[in-house]
């Protein structure tokens, strides 16, 4: 049902590896191989890939996500999915040098599902507090459940130069612009 994952011990039997290339075509690689890994956490921009997208409309084209797993190799079956936002995976953080997806949308039967890579807890990283997993995740919920999304994007979402967590939105004039 999530279109791409990378554990149980995946490999090529259970689907592609998919990835887009620097033109931003997706890949379906079908060669052997494990399906599944990340390198240590840091923080990361998330791309637009689809900015139509009801989940994706208003969202910058680019924007930071705070210190985070970002994960890579992930397997199929990758059936009717639809890929929203990636993430670079940089060989200086042992990543295979692809644009990963990061925000997908899949349709199994009449069902929506909408799937993340984004927010890996633990005590060392604030990536569930991150304006960007909390927002995305938020309209993911309400497209997956509705088919729409009615939910507006904050005035001050991260930018592609700087993360910003929830508890910054608490400030007084936080989300005014200026």
């Amino acid at each position: 049902m999530i279109g791409l994952g990378g554990w149980g011990q995946r490999n090529e039997k259970d689907g592609p590896y998919v990835y887009l290339d620097e033109a931003g075509q997706v890949v379906r690689d079908n060669s052997p191989g494990k399906g599944g890994s990340h390198g240590p956490q840091h923080a990361y921009a998330v791309k637009s890939r689809n900015p139509e997208h009801p989940i994706m409309k208003g969202l910058p084209e680019e924007w930071m996500h705070a210190q985070d797993e970002l994960y890579h190799g992930l397997r199929g079956p990758a059936e009717n999915m639809t890929i929203l936002a990636t993430a670079y995976s940089d060989s200086a953080f042992k990543g295979t040098g692809h644009h990963e997806p990061a925000l997908m949308t899949i349709t199994y039967g009449k069902g929506r599902i909408f799937h993340t890579i984004l927010g890996h807890a633990s005590e060392k990283n604030q990536a569930m507090k991150c304006a960007g997993f909390i927002v995305s995740s938020l309209r993911g919920a309400e497209w997956a459940a509705s088919g729409k999304v009615k939910q507006i994007v904050p005035d001050d979402f991260p930018d592609k130069e700087r993360v910003i967590l929830w508890e910054d939105y608490q400030q007084p004039n936080r989300n005014k612009k200026k």
